[in-house]
């Protein structure tokens, strides 16, 4: 070989060395600041990948709605507008409404049963797991964000009369009409409006989790909150399913291993995230009421048709999946 082939060759190879370690890039966004709990979550995850494959992968992470609203992420993750991104589940009620299984009131209400139905492989979540990924969507992991609250201004609801007449802001078709039912009226707001509508009295209150009171600071414009706990908030992290497929295994491994502990960690730690932004909640001036078994009776009462409605929308799948959480204890 000639000295000239020799420098090509040598050239040609370092390029090919070079493509073939160059890192995967993961642009993830989220609606929240990385200081909160969800966001806290993804920097462990990536912390996680990046000791187990370093120089493997370039994770991003785009707080705070950057780049996308939460409504818009499972089109932009399908699509692959953007690697990675998490969404609230209702928000893919449009293309499956069977993920509204979480906002069946008092179906999955208490923290045992949501830990039950979001196991991996369980016989709620796994369904909807296969769903999403059919969209183009695949979920890494689910992120919890607590049982239903309700936080208002001037008011304290504590049944359902109580509702009639006010504004509530809603996430979902399913919470529209928990809020239409019992006589209020409700107002779809992003989760990153909340706090401006509030302040304008665009709406009285809103349905949303403890989490978002507190890192949203929503006590300094509503000051009331109703534990309603009547059904379960998660987000999902999730993956281009294209991109998911043109991985190799141990680069799927390591994402899947590192999503699984990011996971666990948080929903281990969550009840007492939960019971801080409480205390904070009331240290701010709130009014917090929890519903005594004469409320919650009211309430399961006034809102019973709604099962039935869900499982009409959502077809088969829905009827498997409220039958599969009321296996779990779900409805108690």
């Amino acid at each position: 070989m000639t000295r000239g082939a020799l420098v090509v060759a040598v050239a040609l190879a370092l390029l090919a060395t070079s493509q073939s370690l160059a890192a995967t890039t993961l642009r993830i966004t989220i609606q929240l600041p990385l200081s909160s709990p969800l966001g806290k979550n993804l920097i462990y995850f990536k912390d996680r990948v990046e000791q187990a494959s370093p120089g493997g992968f370039d994770i991003q992470l785009y707080p705070s709605a950057q780049l996308f609203a939460d409504k818009e992420v499972p089109a932009a993750v399908a699509s692959g507008q953007i690697e990675m991104g998490v969404a609230s589940l209702s928000r893919f009620a449009g293309t499956i409404p069977a993920v509204d299984v979480f906002s069946v009131p008092f179906l999955l209400h208490d923290e045992a049963l949501v830990r039950a139905a979001t196991a991996p492989g369980s016989p709620v979540r796994a369904p909807l797991d296969k769903a999403m990924t059919d969209k183009g969507a695949r979920p890494l992991w689910w992120q919890p964000y607590g049982l239903s609250v309700l936080a208002t201004s001037g008011t304290l609801v504590r049944q359902p009369a109580d509702l009639a007449g006010m504004k509530i802001r809603t996430y979902g078709k399913a919470l529209e009409q928990f809020v239409n039912l019992v006589g209020g009226a409700a107002a779809n707001v992003s989760g990153e409006q909340q706090y401006l509508a509030y302040e304008r009295g665009t709406v009285d209150g809103g349905l949303t989790g403890i989490l978002s009171v507190q890192e949203r600071k929503l006590y300094q414009v509503l000051d009331k909150l109703t534990l309603l706990h009547h059904s379960d908030i998660e987000f999902i992290v999730l993956i281009n399913e294209r991109l998911w497929q043109s991985l190799g295994a141990a680069e799927q491994t390591v994402l899947s291993e590192a999503a699984r502990a990011a996971e666990i960690a948080l929903r281990d730690e969550f009840a007492a995230l939960e019971q801080a932004a409480l205390a904070e909640a009331e240290a701010n001036g709130m009014e917090v009421y929890h519903l005594n078994d004469a409320d919650v009776a009211a309430w399961r009462a006034a809102t019973a048709p709604l099962s039935a409605s869900f499982i009409d929308a959502a077809g088969p799948l829905g009827a498997e999946l409220v039958a599969a959480a009321e296996s779990l204890g779900g409805a108690r």
